[in-house]
């Protein structure tokens, strides 16, 4: 792949992106919370952003179907980490993801293994939950700068509960929908 066909702005966003994740956990565990909310709504307007360009230019890339969703579950698994170790998100969210990226990333060696396409087409209900996962993420964020109302922080647990049920439906449909990949014949090398 020439350097031409893969460093496009959209990739570059993504890029990006993926360099804010340290740059937001340092903010929030050194009490700048305003500056990690802040770095990470820059963050997920970036994950609009590059996905917008890619159409908008023709210039979607695999390696940018590829990265773009690495970038987007290693900002949220970052933020629910810092978050859980603050006690703002219930453990079992983060657990939750963790299992589904576990199960994805198994899933996408073995079909790699296979000599196989890894699909890299994202489904409508795995953007809502990263959707979901992200307004609970800056709602917990919020909530930890100490300037919003406190009746504010009931809230955190419903988005929570309501972004898990969208990552477990989600992850039900990408079985449904590529779980014939574990049991499909390896292609010749």
């Amino acid at each position: 792949m020439s350097s031409r066909e893969w460093l496009n702005v959209p990739n570059c966003i993504t890029i990006f992106r993926l360099a804010l994740v340290p740059i937001f956990v340092w903010l929030f565990l050194t009490g700048s919370r305003d500056w990690a909310l802040g770095c990470f709504l820059l963050a997920a307007i970036s994950d609009a952003l590059d996905g917008f360009l890619a159409r908008l230019l023709n210039q979607k890339t695999k390696l940018g179907g590829i990265l773009d969703p690495i970038a987007d579950k290693l900002l949220i698994f970052a933020a629910l980490v810092v978050l859980v170790i603050q006690g703002q998100i219930p453990l079992w969210l983060l657990l939750l993801l963790g299992g589904q990226n576990l199960l994805m990333i198994f899933g996408a060696l073995m079909v790699r293994y296979k000599n196989l396409e890894i699909p890299t087409s994202p489904s409508r209900i795995g953007k809502y939950a990263t959707f979901t996962l992200i307004c609970t993420v800056v709602l917990a964020l919020v909530t930890s700068t100490g300037r919003a109302p406190r009746s504010l922080d009931a809230y955190v647990p419903v988005l929570g509960f309501i972004a898990a049920l969208c990552v477990v439906i989600s992850t039900m449909q990408y079985f449904a929908r590529f779980g014939y990949l574990w049991f499909e014949p390896a292609r010749p090398r």
